[in-house]
């Protein structure tokens, strides 16, 4: 499907409440959006449904909102959380101009390419390598400038954009992931009674617990595959571990009330960053819930049975969509 958008959003509601190369898209439909004033003109994009191949042939559905112009343009590679093997309209959610997402309706207001891929449902196997294959086709995309790649994602998209950097340094120049899942799985799946899970809520340990206990199973099936004991295994997929493996510049968005994912979960990343000499950006707030980084209105998720955001929930959410456009503005400004 490509939709043909004029993207103008006036009052864009920025107190915004606020997740090698080949593959030809595959047009059926197309939608024009008037357009209608704005101070800035955002650019005019089309919006299309597009399949790319993973290195082992393995089609993978992707949404591509490319702008209007000649290019070259930066690439933003933007990566859906939870499980893989997801439809389009969860990918578009990602990368379409009308998605109900406000940061993804700003990535669309740069003159940047938008690419949501899709990856499997494989965990700690396929999904990691879908990623990396999904940067390099997006760095050679038409109108692409392959030296100004980057990626962002949230939960379990920001532990994929974390493990892409590990996996590929040198294909992408910046990295964002909001409450980035599993940045170091052994402390995951290890002693409870221990830090970082003594330290985290009885609410963070209730959702914390029931995914641990749903993994488990993936845990044993990734490790006899890759003919490796649990204990290796968590370790060669911890981000943490291989964080002097990360040339990209790092963004890190997290919340304290998030109980998906506690920033306590991530603090061990922040730090391996800075002992590696990349320090990540840090953008820290207090009343939001996970998901706060997309900016998703609804009871869904993190949200459900929550109610509608607070009035400071919204703020929060507007300062770290700020923050996180600025550090994408200031990455893909440098060639």
């Amino acid at each position: 499907m490509t939709r043909l958008y004029t993207i103008a959003i006036t009052t864009l509601s920025v107190s915004l409440a606020l997740g090698a190369c080949a593959g030809a898209p595959s047009a059926t439909r197309s939608k024009a959006v008037p357009a209608t004033a704005a101070p800035a003109a955002p650019p005019q994009r089309t919006v299309t449904e597009i399949t790319l191949p993973a290195r082992d042939g393995r089609p993978l559905k992707a949404v591509l909102s490319m702008p209007s112009g000649p290019g070259p343009f930066p690439v933003l590679v933007a990566v859906h959380g939870g499980q893989g093997d997801r439809s389009y309209e969860v990918l578009r959610n990602v990368a379409d101009p009308a998605s109900d997402a406000p940061m993804v309706q700003l990535f669309n207001r740069k003159d940047w390419i938008i690419l949501a891929p899709g990856y499997r449902n494989d965990w700690f196997g396929a999904e990691e390598t879908d990623l990396v294959d999904a940067v390099r086709y997006a760095a050679q995309l038409p109108k692409a400038d392959p030296r100004r790649v980057g990626v962002f994602g949230g939960s379990n998209g920001g532990r994929l954009t974390l493990r892409a950097a590990v996996l590929d340094p040198t294909a992408m120049k910046c990295v964002g992931a909001g409450s980035p899942f599993l940045t170091h799985p052994p402390a995951f799946f290890g002693d409870k009674t221990q830090p970082p899970w003594s330290q985290i809520s009885p609410g963070a340990e209730a959702w914390m617990g029931a995914t641990r206990e749903r993994l488990q199973l993936a845990v044993s099936r990734a490790s006899q595959r890759a003919q490796q004991t649990p204990e290796q295994l968590l370790v060669a997929h911890s981000s943490q571990a291989d964080a002097a493996k990360i040339r990209a510049r790092v963004l890190l968005l997290t919340s304290r009330a998030d109980e998906q994912v506690p920033p306590v979960m991530v603090q061990g990343l922040i730090d391996a960053l800075a002992r590696a000499g990349n320090p990540a950006e840090i953008v820290a707030v207090d009343k939001s819930l996970h998901g706060f980084y997309w900016g998703h209105e609804g009871e869904f998720g993190a949200r459900a049975g929550r109610g509608a955001k607070t009035d400071e929930q919204r703020r929060e959410e507007e300062r770290a969509h700020a923050a996180t456009l600025r550090f994408f503005d200031t990455c893909f400004a440098r060639r």
